[in-house]
């Protein structure tokens, strides 16, 4: 039992529920209702999008586990406390799971990818679990490299679920059409609310984490550039995700759904502003942990903001 809780806490267990809830909202609370609005049904059948989910989680899993192995040393500094490495599970162990689900992940990409006729559409998660590897051997080590490519992999998350409908991998027409152009501005808005949320997440953590990353050798922004300007960036970041909510909540009142509106204005712009707000007087690492805790809760409030997507088409 000790092992399997180990286990579940190496591969961040809650984040993995995160991303299988990212994209159980988008397919069944956004894609399905807009297409059904216009006389359309979804791509992907319940069997294959559950694939496709389990799919992305398992990948997911398998680049925390890698993350956790080359990153021993900087967590002994870090986090002594929370380390599962080498205290519960062997960095042998640790290796095999991240070989079997990596594997899994891309079987079952190829597998779903094959079903839909778009084989092609495997190699999707090929370059996830890639781009997974090298972040934690490399990218995670650089200034500002390591933080988009996670962000940008955040992002893919909710992507890929567009990526298997038709409107959007057809043809250009079907992208153009008004069934197509409707689902890419719905699911870009929500891939750019990911990136941007995932960028200060991820910088909050670099802050964090600069102890640590320092003795190993690391060059993150806070590191090279210093505390202040990466406060700056990471508030630019903010203050360009609260324009994208107020122009958001624009189109959504020229929708008349009022009631979304006061959803996003008090659980993720006004959120997001308190999050500035503790940035600003951060200086310790317990500080940045709190901000970065918040950061997370303001992910959930835009993640579950799909589900009026359900309520109103």
């Amino acid at each position: 039992m000790k092992h399997w809780a180990a286990f579940f806490k190496l591969i961040r267990y809650p984040n993995l529920i995160y991303i299988a809830l990212t994209q159980f909202l988008l397919q069944y609370c956004v894609v399905e209702p807009v297409l059904r609005s216009e006389g359309e049904e979804p791509s992907l059948s319940v069997p294959l999008f559950v694939l496709l989910s389990i799919s992305t989680v398992l990948i997911a899993a398998a680049g925390y586990i890698i993350n956790d192995y080359f990153d021993i040393n900087i967590d002994i500094v870090n986090k002594p406390d929370k380390m599962v490495l080498d205290k519960v599970i062997s960095r042998r162990w640790a290796m095999a799971w991240h070989t079997f689900l990596n594997m899994a992940g891309v079987s079952l990409g190829f597998l779903v990818a094959w079903k839909t006729g778009q084989f092609y559409l495997g190699f999707t998660q090929v370059i996830c679990s890639l781009l997974l590897w090298f972040y934690s051997t490399s990218f995670k080590r650089q200034a500002i490299i390591g933080n988009v490519v996670i962000s940008i992999l955040t992002a893919l998350s909710v992507v890929v679920v567009g990526f298997y409908e038709k409107q959007i991998y057809q043809s250009f027409e079907a992208i153009l059409s008004p069934i197509g152009r409707k689902l890419i501005q719905i699911i870009g808005v929500y891939a750019l609310f990911a990136f941007l949320i995932s960028m200060v997440r991820e910088i909050v953590k670099d802050l964090e984490d600069m102890i640590g990353d320092s003795k190993d050798g690391c060059r993150t922004f806070p590191i090279v550039w210093g505390v202040l300007p990466t406060k700056r960036l990471c508030s630019a970041l903010i203050f360009g995700l609260i324009g994208i909510i107020l122009l958001v909540e624009v189109r959504v009142w020229i929708l008349g759904w009022y009631i979304a509106i006061i959803y996003l204005i008090a659980l993720v712009q006004l959120p997001s502003f308190y999050i500035y707000l503790l940035l600003k007087k951060a200086n310790l690492p317990p500080e940045y942990h709190k901000v970065s805790s918040l950061v997370k809760w303001v992910m959930l409030t835009g993640i579950l903001s799909m589900i009026f997507f359900k309520i109103y088409l």
